[in-house]
Parts: structure tokens; sequence; C-alpha cells
């Protein structure tokens, strides 16, 4: 990336959620056809919020409901492509599913043999299936692939390790292993027939750095995968073949230690997500913008684009530990908490936690 632009927001305008969860917020999943925000938390709830209003300029946010799992903490969320569902990530190995339109009614989906760590709707109903497909990833070294009215997953895919971060978007789906591989899927060139594998694995670009994150652009044309060591790779999910899937890297949430100009202190990225915005263009080039989010309590937003840091926002005083751009990139949201970074002596129950939302400036496009 280019040297960044001494361009530093403010937290003034920034609208808390109230009420907050009680732990730690482990994701953020905004729905694609409403201003609804999910939440998993590791206190063992989903929260759902209605934001329709702050999007106008008015109210507040509203908490519609959660989903409950007994103090298992959830690790992921997210909604299906009509909204109206959500599914959740638990560390007691299963997928929880239930309908926004009935809340306080779960389903469970059994199979997995570790904890469950990610979890995504994505774009490819099967036979009167009009709600798509529901993905987990675990600690079981497998993603497995569930059609909602079945209690067996319709496929099991089996990868090299254990599943760190997912995303998809459409009918493209990119995961990341313990090992370092990220494991790239075309659904849209499946078949009912055909086995369920990745159309490319490569290594991630990020050398010696667990993987923490991984977002893809709407679209699912580009992805981008963010580690412990303060890094985010950029990539291609159809490359040319004669050349590597990999288009670049850049550092972030790094920064010259205060007691010696010898010491970079280096801060996990904690989450990564792309603005769905494309109306602001330069010729026929459209913006790619996306947002870093960081131990180090910052957020970052980037023109990948021009490979230019856009605007970077001071810590709220912890980590921002998820984040994410509603449907049509009007406002963002992001979650302060305790990332365990620092090893359990640093969870402390002063450590400062909670869910905020800043509308968008524009000027993060130009």
């Amino acid at each position: 990336m280019a040297a960044p632009k001494p361009n530093i927001g403010t937290l003034d305008a920034d609208i808390a959620f109230h009420p907050g969860p009680e732990d730690t917020v482990s994701a953020l999943r905004w729905s694609p056809k409403a201003d609804h925000v999910a939440a998993s938390a590791w206190d063992g709830r989903v929260y759902i919020y209605d934001a329709t209003n702050v999007a106008g300029g008015t109210g507040s946010i509203r908490p519609v409901t959660a989903m409950n799992n007994n103090l298992r903490p959830f690790l992921d969320c997210d909604f299906n492509q009509e909204g109206k569902m959500i599914a959740g990530a638990s560390t007691d190995g299963k997928v929880h599913i239930m309908d926004l339109n009935a809340p306080g009614q779960t389903m469970t989906l059994s199979g997995h043999q570790a904890p469950v760590r990610t979890v995504r709707w994505v774009d490819l109903p099967c036979a009167g299936n009009s709600t798509g497909l529901l993905v987990s990833g675990s600690w079981d070294k497998t993603l497995r692939f569930w059609d909602k009215r079945q209690p067996n997953p319709i496929a099991t895919v089996n990868l090299t390790d254990r599943v760190w971060a997912m995303d998809g978007s459409g009918t493209t789906l990119v995961a990341g292993t313990a090992d370092n591989k990220i494991h790239i899927f075309n659904l849209g060139k499946m078949t009912q027939s055909s086995a369920i594998r990745p159309t490319m694995v490569i290594d991630s670009p990020l050398v010696d750095q667990q993987i923490r994150c991984i977002a893809v652009k709407h679209g699912g044309q580009y992805w981008a995968v963010g580690g412990i060591g303060g890094r985010v790779a950029f990539g291609a999910t159809q490359p040319n073949p004669m050349k590597s899937g990999v288009t670049f890297s850049f550092k972030c949430h790094r920064e010259v230690s205060k007691e010696s100009s010898k010491v970079t202190n280096v801060y996990a990225v904690n989450d990564l997500a792309f603005a769905n915005y494309i109306a602001h263009q330069n010729g026929s080039t459209a913006r790619i913008v996306m947002a870093t989010a960081g131990q180090d309590g910052q957020v970052m937003v980037w023109n990948v684009t021009k490979k230019t840091r856009l605007i970077s926002y001071p810590s709220p005083g912890g980590s921002i530990t998820a984040c994410g751009f509603n449907w049509d990139a009007t406002m963002f949201a992001y979650a302060v908490g305790y990332d365990w970074g620092m090893g359990c002596a640093y969870n402390t129950p002063n450590y400062p936690r909670g869910l905020a939302l800043r509308r968008v400036d524009y000027s993060w496009f130009a």
C-alpha cells in the first residue's frame, strides 16, 4: 500500500447499541435485505438489532430478538439471502438456525466432531429449497453443506487442517485453514452429481502468520485475508492461469513503539469488511473499498483500487473484534472487546466491551 493519507476520524458521532451483548462479540453480519445486524457473542447468544431508523438519521438501534444457546459461545453467524433466517456457529459442535418470523424457535444441525468456527449461506439452492445452502466450517477439518430441510449434511469436504476463517458471496466460497492454506470454491460450476471440491488451493501469502479473518467481495471476484502479523493480502478468486492468485499484500495495524524508534508494535487483523459500493467510479474503474479492524483498537478504511489508506479511526479503548458494512455501505458497525491476543490474564472484568455504529462518510470513497 502507498503511504497513508493524514486523515484521522473521530468517534464523537458513533452510536452505541443498548442493550449490548454480555460478553465479547465474535462476529457481525448485516442482513442483505434490510438494515438489521446480527452479533454472535461469547455469552452464548446471537443478537439481532434493527438499525432502520438510524439509517434515516433519526431514532435509535432497536434490539429485535436473540438466539440463546445456554451459555455455549457462538463463534460466528450469518443471515440467509432473504434476511429471514439466522445461523450460528457454536462451540458445542452444532449449527443453530432461527427463523426470524418465529423468534425463539430454533433448529439444530449436528454432525461436526469439534467446535464450529464459521457459517455462511451460499447462493446454491437445491431443488425446492429457495433459501440456499448453509456451509459450516469446523475445527474437525471439514466443511459441511446443509439443506436445512434435512438433519444430515448433503456433502462433507475434508480440508487440510482446522478451519480458521471463511467467507462467501454468491457462489464463491473461500476458507482458510490452520496450515495457512486458502481453499477457493466456485460452487456455480458444481452440479448435483459432482463432488464438492476446491477449484483452487494456494498457500496463504501471510507467511508464518496465523489466519485470523477472510472476506470475499460482493460478487465473489476478490478475496482478502488478514493475520496475526498486522498484514492483509488481496487476491482474485479466478486469476489468470499464468499468474499467481495473489495480487498484493500490505502492512496495517502496526506502529512504531513509543519507547524505541527501532521497535515496531504489531497487532493482529481481527476482521475485514468490503463495502458494497459501486456507484462512485473513476472512468470505468470502480473503487474497491475495504475496512480492517485490529487488535490495536483501530479501524482503517482502504481504497484497494488505488492501494491507499483513506482514513483511520482511533481506538475506543479496546480491541476491535468484528466489523461490517450494511448492504448499501451507508452504515458501518463494529464491536469492541477482548480478543485473547494477550492471554487470559488480560481478560479483566473492566475491559471495554460493546457495539457501535457509524454512518459512512462518502469521502471514504473519494
